[in-house]
This record gives structure tokens, sequence and C-alpha cells, in this order.
């Protein structure tokens, strides 16, 4: 499958590509500066010279061969980095291309700063969602105010599983969609899904749709296609870490579909399904990780699980998640289980 699309480091001393980033970071200051009423707002490159000449990592976000944003961060003399400046195509605003630069510039980043204007709403919900905090402000000599952000992603509460299947301090949207695992039947396996609805995009009411079969087929056509299916998970793990549990783990929630593992089928019968809410093209949130430490432990304190796995790993050819950017040797380390 093609990527939908791609983030990564740009190399500008291609002349071609510090063109076309400049001018969107050109375009898209315009904008900014507009919707601030603030017309001293400086630019982060001036002119083509510029743009080359800058020593600070650049991310680009691309779609196809288009690009659509651009995220430029500095080394703070502490180690920890600092967001310059993330801009996006004025174009392609509300299409998750802010979230998708910041999400790949934080991947091994414990300590990352940024400064936005009070008055730019947008940016400051979007840093929020990636789990920033505002911690400072003050303002610009001419009047302007100003916040300081800091990274700090969620942490878990203490999660502990009841006698009935479900855990205390996730957050209960019971599915129609399970039923008995079968006689002497425990579960052995933590199974990891990806998935996103709208396709890719993040935050929104379609998966808890999708499980408590109440997907509206005119919010989206991808909903008309899929508004048939009749599938759950046990648990769900948003980008912000919040967990929600669909089914107790006393029942057989339908996630694996045909499925193997060790040469035993049918591994719903014996599995937990943990959906990510994330896809295949881009890196987990550290919140999601932490989350997942802290219900795998719980898990393992009172089940008998002998393993993490993927679904890809059950259904190989027919399914490939969560996909290339989930972190196994963490996941292993922090559960205590393996492949």
């Amino acid at each position: 499958m093609q990527a939908p699309f791609e983030v990564k480091r740009l190399d500008l001393s291609d002349a071609g590509l510090a063109a076309r980033a400049l001018d969107l970071q050109l375009d898209a200051h315009r904008l900014e500066a507009e919707w601030l009423s603030y017309p001293h707002l400086p630019v982060l490159w001036a002119d083509l010279a510029a743009a080359q000449a800058c020593a600070d990592a650049v991310w680009g976000a691309f779609e196809g061969e288009r690009l659509r944003g651009v995220l430029v961060a500095s080394r703070r003399e502490d180690g920890g980095l600092h967001i310059e400046r993330a801009v996006v195509d004025p174009q392609q605003l509300r299409a998750g291309w802010g979230y998708r630069l910041l999400n790949r510039a934080l991947v091994g980043e414990s300590e990352v700063s940024v400064d936005t204007a009070e008055v730019n709403i947008a940016a400051l919900s979007l840093y929020r969602k990636a789990g920033f905090v505002a911690e400072q402000r003050w303002s610009t000599p001419d009047g302007l105010m100003l916040w300081r952000l800091n990274y700090q992603p969620a942490s878990p509460p203490a999660f502990q599983l009841s006698e009935d299947g479900w855990l205390d301090g996730a957050r209960r949207l019971p599915s129609p969609n399970h039923d008995e695992r079968g006689e002497g039947m425990a579960p052995e396996l933590l199974v990891i899904h990806n998935i996103s609805l709208p396709p890719y995009r993040y935050g929104g009411l379609g998966v808890e749709q999708l499980f408590q079969n109440r997907l509206n087929p005119d919010e989206h056509p991808f909903y008309a296609e899929i508004q048939h299916l009749r599938v759950s998970s046990h648990f769900f793990i948003r980008r912000s870490g919040e967990l929600q549990q669909f089914v107790p783990v006393t029942r057989r929630a339908w996630h694996a579909g045909v499925s193997s593992w060790q040469g035993r089928e049918r591994c719903n019968d014996f599995s937990i399904g943990v959906e990510l809410e994330g896809c295949d093209f881009e890196p987990f949130s550290e919140a999601q990780y932490r989350t997942l430490q802290a219900l795998a432990r719980a898990l393992r304190r009172q089940l008998p699980l002998r393993a993490v796995i993927g679904h890809e790993h059950i259904a190989p050819g027919r399914k490939t998640d969560p996909g290339p950017f989930f972190d196994w040797a963490r996941a292993e380390a922090d559960s205590g289980l393996q492949r």
C-alpha cells in the first residue's frame, strides 16, 4: 500500500526543496500575521539564502510529492528541544498536518518547549492535544501576549481489574459485539492493533461508534463501506493516553478475525485486543505507550498472559498493524511479555 503521507527530515541544501519550504512558510506567515492582527510577526526565513543557512532540524510533511507543512526545531543549551516554528499550507488547514509534524518531532524527546501567541487558539489547541502544558505567560514590548508551553505527556491512573472483567480507571463504553470465550479458555495473548476513523484522522467518535454499532454512513464515505461490520476490541487507547474499554476481559471481543498463533487458530478465544489510535505510517504517542504499560501490568497481575503480539503476526498477509512505527522493544520491556 502506498503511504498516504510521510513526515521526514528536510535537506535544505537542495535549492528546489528549500524554495518550496520558503514559499510555504511565507504563505503561512502572511495568514498568521493577519489572524493575530500583528503585522510585526517575524518571518522564520526572509529569503532562500536564509532558508538554506538554517542550522536547525527541519521536518516536512508530504502528501505524495506535495509539501503540506514544515516544522523547525532547535536544540536548547540544556539538551531539550525548542520548536521554533510549525507552519502548514494555508489551503490544508484542519487536515491534521500540524499534528503529524509535531508527533514526529517528539519521538525520543522528553524535554520540549514552544512559544505561541495567546490569541492563536488553533496553535494552543494543537500543542495541548499533543501533551503540552502552558506554564509561562508574558508580553512583547508592543503588547502581543505569548505563552511558553512545555511537553508533559499524560501519565495514566492506577488501573485495577475487577472480578467482572472491567478495568477500574478506564472509561466504560459497552459494546454488544462479544460472546463467550469457550470452555476452559483464558486470555493468554495481548494483541496490539491500530485504528483511526476516518482513516488517518484522530480525536473523533468514529471508533467508539463502530464498536457500538452506531456508525453513521452519512458522516464519511468510508463509514458507508464499513457500517455493516460487527467488531470490537477490549480496549482502545487514544493519542492522549485515555483508555476506553468496550468488552470485559472475561468475554471474547471480535478483534482478531481469521488468525493463528503457534498452530492455534481463532485467536479471539484466548486473547485480549488493544486498539491504539493511529495508523501504519507514523509513530504512536508517548502517552499511549505509558497507558499500554499500565494496562499490561494491571492485566498480568490477574490473568495468565504469555505474550504480546501484533495483529500482523497472527494474520500475516491479511493485516499489517500495528505497523513499522510501533516500538516492540519498548512494549516488551514495559509489559514484561515477549512476542
